[in-house]
């Protein structure tokens, strides 16, 4: 079984695209993939888990000791970012934004390591995976978004 997908007027609006000057191609782009990004990044936080009351982190002080930070319930939520990747990380692709869990947002450092340990269940009960339905429940919203931005932005370059 096989499936295809015929998109009338692509061409063409590959074409005057193409006349758009690149920063407002690069303008366009960075708009539209920061919307869908920020779609996605704001259903990660809503759903990130929230322990019921604050917990201990301890940490080795690279001393020989240990120490230990009292860390605020919905730390990891809180911590939940977008980031534009840089273009030379793009390859190729005008812009790009990922979402993903921040180390220097709040006090502990290391929410990229428990928000893993959270998702994935290591050393929790149970999993309580937020990133991955984040993903799975938004992206038609965010293609959709991303896509409206993109066809407002080049009619509003054209009209110019």
């Amino acid at each position: 079984m096989t499936f295809s997908v015929k998109v009338n007027g692509l061409e063409r609006l590959q074409k005057k695209l193409r006349r758009l000057g690149k920063s407002v191609q690069e303008d366009i782009a960075k708009k539209a993939t920061g919307k869908g990004a920020a779609i996605i990044r704001d259903e990660a936080k809503n759903n990130a888990y929230k322990a019921p009351k604050p917990y201990r982190v301890y940490n080795s002080d690279g001393k020989g000791g240990k120490t230990c930070t009292v860390v605020k319930p919905g730390h990891v939520g809180r911590s939940i970012i977008m980031k534009r990747i840089p273009a030379s990380e793009r390859h190729g692709l005008t812009s790009k934004h990922i979402v993903t869990v921040s180390n220097s947002k709040e006090i502990p450092k290391g929410a990229k390591q428990i928000a893993t340990f959270v998702e994935y269940g290591i050393n929790m009960p149970q999993p309580h995976p937020f990133m991955r339905p984040a993903y799975d429940n938004k992206r038609g919203e965010a293609k959709k978004e991303a896509t409206k931005i993109l066809l407002e932005e080049v009619q509003k370059e054209w009209k110019k």
